[in-house]
């Protein structure tokens, strides 16, 4: 049985006169970046938005349809609800979206996702059913394959048609894994256009330091969780500061399980929060740790230093750029302390640094190489 409900009911009501476009999109950062490339599809095509629902609860999800406005989507799955691992959301999707589209007799052009979420593993059964995949935020490679995000990207770049990439370096990786130039575009990065419009301003208090530590590698284990813990607690002590440490269920349950944070006393719990409220935050921290590929976008813009506890990105311009640092998971944390300390204090920003983010109109060249594409 197909769970899904119709958000909007006229869904086909374009689809004689313009070309159908499909996006499937699933997570809090995914629908962020996606938010103006949504609005120019509605301007420019018959776009069918189907969110999968992998964010479900408002927290995670309607809040940022809500803050960003971003329009009721034409069809929310159950894959959070229906779901509790990888392996059950990639089956659980691969059946209920192309159920979905035979039913409602829905036959796009293009299917778009962006990024590297679990939602977008079901390109690889769509692409097996003849149906033609455009991927946002092609190329990123960590060469870390720990990170299920890792494989997600690799296999939605592999079964794509169309792969827009933010940067030349993401093409130059693409081509050496034996895709056609002709199917890559250079477009920038889709938070640049996000950030810039919702951008807080004022004089900043720089009196905590934000930690956002959600990845597979730093939550495999307590031991391992427990040194990145130790590292907070150290940089707090060190610097005077408090850290606030943003909350995410899976590193909540470790914390509660093991009593971790029992004997930390400069890490606070905090949130979860709303994209501006969490954009304010981080504009007025000291500096962020984060092991988020995102924060390594977002916080340049801020002109917010970054410490990434992470032995690889697949950002590494940010870090060659100057826009943030990488400190090890495992490392001593003298070490660790010391590096994000010196990192923070020496911290500088500039036009230049942010060039490789691109001009803020990624998705003005999305939808015009869209339509050269379909004409």
């Amino acid at each position: 049985m197909i769970n899904y409900f119709l958000g909007n009911l006229e869904y086909s009501i374009n689809s004689k006169y313009m070309k159908k476009i499909v996006t499937i999109t699933g997570i809090r950062p995914d629908f962020i970046r996606m938010s103006k490339v949504f609005e120019k599809l509605d301007e420019n095509f018959d776009h069918i938005m189907i969110h999968t629902g992998q964010h479900y609860d408002d927290e995670l999800s309607k809040i940022f349809f809500n803050q960003l406005k971003i329009r009721k989507p034409d069809f929310i799955l159950e894959t959070g609800r229906n779901s509790q691992n990888h392996y059950e959301q990639l089956s659980y999707l691969s059946k209920e979206v192309i159920y979905l589209l035979r039913k409602k007799k829905i036959d796009p052009e293009f299917i778009i996702f962006l990024g590297d979420s679990n939602s977008v593993m079901v390109s690889a059964p769509l692409f097996k059913e003849g149906f033609k995949i455009a991927h946002i935020e092609g190329g990123m490679r960590s060469y870390d394959r720990r990170m299920p995000e890792e494989v997600n990207r690799v296999i939605c770049d592999y079964v794509s048609d169309l792969i827009f990439v933010y940067t030349p370096l993401y093409k130059e990786r693409l081509v050496k894994e034996n895709k056609n130039p002709k199917q890559i575009f250079v477009v920038g990065n889709t938070i640049v256009e996000v950030v810039k419009q919702y951008m807080p301003t004022g004089q900043r208090s720089k009196d905590y330091i934000i930690a956002d530590i959600h990845r597979n590698e730093n939550l495999k284990s307590p031991e391992q969780y427990n040194h990145i813990l130790n590292y907070l607690e150290l940089l707090g002590k060190k610097t005077g500061l408090q850290v606030r440490l943003v909350k995410f269920n899976r590193a909540v349950r470790l914390i509660n399980k093991y009593k971790l944070l029992e004997d930390k006393k400069n890490i606070k719990l905090t949130g979860p929060y709303g994209f501006l409220d969490y954009l304010n935050l981080q504009y007025n921290a000291y500096g962020v740790v984060s092991d988020s590929g995102t924060s390594q976008e977002e916080c340049p813009l801020l002109g917010v230093p970054v410490a990434v506890p992470r032995n690889y990105t697949e950002r590494p311009e940010s870090v060659e750029n100057g826009n943030s640092i990488l400190v090890g998971e495992t490392e001593p944390l003298n070490k660790m302390v010391r590096n994000t300390m010196e990192f923070f204090e020496s911290y500088s920003i500039s036009k230049e640094k942010l060039k490789w983010l691109g001009d803020g109109k990624t998705s003005e060249k999305i939808i015009n190489i869209l339509k050269r594409k379909l004409k």
